[in-house]
């Protein structure tokens, strides 16, 4: 027996074994334990309304394998599944995500996976699913794979919230009480609009937070892509929106993002490797940068009343405007002439007292910051005049001119704007 075999010989080994399903307050849980070097055992679950109970994989532990697979990675631990798996995600993983992986983080280790039992079965669910959080992405994928589409087996036909860090992980706040929270209301706002297009919205709930102790963005992929495995009984497709850079740019850009986000290191080449025989996983919206989602998405009015972009606003389901992602959203619209179209779910007024310093701020980070440099391009397409370097590093010494007499520098920067 494997199970025999490993322990006798795995030291420093992570066991996934006991898949339970039982029903609580209307909700299904699905859960397995891990039994870890590092975690000791614990249990791993997941939680979906009883209404979708037959979307859930009750007879392979594919969601729990890869829920797993960055933690084992990161401890050391070869992966012992004491069930059965999906053969094309067991031979994918050990032959090519796991490289690709130690390629983005230098933390994690070569492990091997092993199953007691593999299986080539294909479940047939004809679902096509997407994640909703009415940010840019997300409704880039919406605008083109649902309103666009007309093909039955590349429209979405059902819609995601998972609460998987993007609601807050383990680092910020410590615990799943606030993540909790904060996913529960971000849920019942988010849920008029799939009632608004008739498409059913599948939240899961689950403790994944417990073992990844580290920012979102390192495994936030590989996060998502385990509950979709959990739900691969229904789907046959899954478009997994990209995190706002196009080909090129993931390319030029790679390196930058090595050990900090997953996906814009390497969402195209690792979601097919997560794929099974019943699910295809898809980046999508790879094709545009994040200026070109903004203005495409344009066209789909929805957009002008639920577009929510901001990452300060850590209990209401609001835009701040004032936080890097606000502003950065903001300068897209304003550059383009759309910025007015907006004033019901942004506050205008807080952008344009942000807005000549944020300006500046995205000229000096154009090298380092694929995102900056895309706005001040599209700026400088409209004609917007801008300031050079020069002239905005003229601007900071002014600033930080120790002894001056205040009025005079204030007159020396009006005056250097004034000539940039």
């Amino acid at each position: 027996m494997i199970e025999a075999f490993v322990r006798d010989n795995l030291a420093d080994a992570m066991y996934i074994r006991d898949f339970k399903l039982i029903e609580s307050d209307g909700r299904v849980i699905a859960s397995a334990t891990v039994d870890s070097t590092h975690y000791g055992e614990q249990e791993l679950w997941f939680s979906v309304r009883k209404e979708f109970v037959s979307y859930v994989c009750v007879d392979r532990l594919d969601a729990f394998l890869v829920a797993m697979l960055y933690p084992a990675m990161l401890y050391g631990e070869d992966i012992v599944v004491e069930g059965c798996v999906s053969q094309r995600l067991l031979f994918n993983l050990n032959n090519y995500a796991i490289p690709l992986l130690q390629g983005f983080s230098d933390s994690l280790k070569k492990i091997k996976i092993s199953a007691v039992s593999e299986s080539k079965e294909i479940y047939g669910g004809a679902g096509v699913g997407t994640g909703f959080s009415a940010g840019v992405d997300s409704f880039c994928t919406i605008y083109d794979r649902y309103v666009l589409e007309g093909r039955p087996a590349h429209k979405v036909s059902s819609l995601t919230f998972f609460n998987v860090g993007s609601n807050g992980d383990w680092l910020q706040h410590g615990s799943t009480e606030f993540t909790r929270a904060k996913f529960q209301t971000r849920y019942a706002a988010l849920s008029k609009f799939a009632e608004e297009v008739g498409l059913d919205f599948l939240d899961v709930d689950t403790n994944l937070h417990f073992f990844h102790h580290w920012w979102h963005s390192y495994s936030h992929s590989l996060k998502a892509a385990a509950v979709v495995l959990l739900l691969q009984k229904h789907y046959s497709k899954y478009y997994y929106s990209s995190a706002g850079m196009n080909y090129s740019g993931m390319l030029e850009r790679s390196a930058f993002y090595k050990n900090k986000d997953i996906g814009a290191y390497c969402d195209p080449l690792l979601l097919p490797l997560l794929s099974t025989e019943s699910v295809e996983l898809v980046s999508d919206g790879t094709a545009y940068t994040r200026s070109e989602k903004v203005l495409h998405v344009l066209n789909y009015e929805p957009v002008t009343r639920y577009l929510n972009v901001c990452v300060d606003h850590v209990e209401a389901w609001e835009n701040c405007s004032v936080c890097d992602k606000c502003l950065r959203t903001l300068l897209t619209l304003d550059v383009s002439g759309n910025l007015e179209s907006f004033d019901k779910i942004f506050r205008l007024d807080l952008y344009r007292e942000k807005r000549t310093e944020y300006i500046e701020r995205q000229i000096e980070r154009m090298e380092s910051d694929p995102f900056a440099a895309d706005n001040i391009k599209l700026a400088q397409m409209h004609g917007i005049k801008l300031p050079s370097i020069r002239w905005i590093r003229l601007i900071r010494r002014a600033k930080n001119w120790a002894g001056g007499p205040r009025r005079l520098v204030s007159k020396a920067v009006r005056l250097v704007r004034q000539r940039a």
